[in-house]
């Protein structure tokens, strides 16, 4: 295994302070460019003053008097024409010189503080630089960093010829580290990127869906022979509305089904989406679910009871919630491509809609159905045959409460069996 290179401190010093003095000469050119260039990306900065403090520091870290002899070119507009982005004197490199010094401090220190000095400013010099509004990819900046190490190089060469190879080196390897930093900065924001967008799928579809879309591209209708819906408005809603600001409509809404989300996951239901002030969710989708009946009656139970208490917290103004359900088969999937919705469709789905909609303030509305799979463990309402806009007259029933015997023999029944 090859030892270390080891770089004397009288090359880092050589080394930093020609690159520095080409630095002069270049903050010197920038500052003969018009205040149109100068402040054409940083309007909100004070450009001009930046690179004359970036003189003074330069010259006073490396004891560069105005009387010393500096290079008679401009490094810095060699490496703009290798990279062809735009000419020399048609852009201003605000960002990058700010960043510069510390790359100077680097070549001269070679410490461990240094090195996170200069990734530091580099990152910070990314994020004030709207590299994407510009139109620059990474490729392009590892190919500028490239490009910088090979300006570098054949200068160190041509200016310290009795070091050449040690100064060589020592641009070689802090460019390589440079880069590195540039790999592990856009790394992160890609993982960043993806993390996120794996999150607001996720936030938007179902996990098994989103897991789905990811792997395939498309996301197959399913028929479930089974499932519970549930919907929710508010009695009088436009009308209670139309006397508040949008920030307090939007706000209530926000608390109610905040809650009604928390209720919906604690008991293993999908909220499918929320249209104004209408709220549904489904039992038995895109799971199957051990007992949807009983779940979704459980949770319409306890979001009524928790639609009371925000709405009683509110006062005369508090929104009177109704509920509908039905169960039956109906068909789920996912419709658009640049906007995913997951979706169901079907009679049931329909049905569990004039549920609600036949529904009265503060009550739970089911069909004869969902009343058949669920009645032993639950209190019940007859209310006959309702009219059902194009179904003509529905069985209907309201949903009171649990039926806490017939839960309590149900648990005693499962423990004996158990035993």
């Amino acid at each position: 295994m090859a030892a270390p290179i080891q770089i004397t401190p009288e090359v880092r010093w050589a080394v930093s302070q020609l690159v520095a003095r080409y630095f002069v000469v270049h903050l010197d050119a920038e500052l003969l460019k018009p205040d149109s260039v100068l402040y054409e990306d940083y309007p909100h900065l004070p450009v001009r003053q930046i690179f004359h403090d970036l003189v003074d520091r330069t010259m006073r870290e490396f004891k560069i008097s105005p009387e010393d002899p500096v290079p008679s070119d401009n490094l810095f507009r060699t490496w703009t024409e290798l990279n062809n982005k735009f000419p020399y004197e048609e852009g201003a490199f605000v960002t990058y010189n700010m960043a510069f010094i510390a790359r100077l401090l680097d070549l001269r220190d070679g410490t461990l503080e240094s090195q996170a000095h200069l990734r530091a400013e580099m990152k910070a010099a990314f994020e004030r630089f709207d590299y994407v509004k510009q139109g620059y990819t990474v490729a392009f900046f590892l190919e500028s960093e490239g490009n910088m190490r090979e300006t570098l190089r054949a200068a160190v060469r041509r200016h310290l010829p009795e070091i050449a190879w040690e100064a060589d080196q020592l641009v070689l390897i802090q460019s390589r580290g440079h880069q590195l930093a540039m790999y592990e900065y856009f790394e992160g924001l890609l993982k960043n990127a993806l993390a996120e967008n794996v999150r607001l799928l996720h936030g938007i579809l179902p996990d098994k869906i989103a897991e789905e879309l990811k792997l395939k591209g498309v996301v197959q209708p399913v028929l479930f022979d089974e499932a519970a819906v549930l919907f929710t408005d508010f009695e009088k809603f436009s009308q209670i509305a139309a006397h508040l600001t949008p920030c307090d409509v939007i706000g209530r809404l926000d608390t109610y089904f905040t809650e009604f989300d928390r209720i919906v996951e604690n008991y293993g239901l999908e909220k499918i989406k929320t249209i104004g002030d209408s709220y549904m969710a489904v039992a038995g989708v895109p799971e199957k679910h051990a007992d949807p009946i009983r779940a979704i009656c459980d949770a319409a139970l306890e979001i009524r009871d928790a639609s009371d208490r925000i709405s009683e917290s509110i006062g005369a103004d508090g929104w009177k919630i109704r509920i509908g359900m039905h169960v039956g088969p109906l068909i789920a999937g996912v419709i658009g491509r640049h906007k995913f919705s997951y979706d169901v469709w079907g009679a049931t789905v329909n049905l569990a809609s004039r549920m609600e909609s036949g529904s009265e303030p503060g009550q739970i509305n089911v069909s004869a159905e969902l009343y058949e799979r669920a009645k032993p463990w639950y209190r019940w309402q007859p209310r006959g045959l309702q009219p059902v806009k194009r179904l003509g007259e529905v069985e209907m029933y309201f949903l009171l409460g649990r039926n806490e015997s017939a839960i309590r023999e149900d648990m005693l029944s499962e423990v004996a069996t158990v035993s």
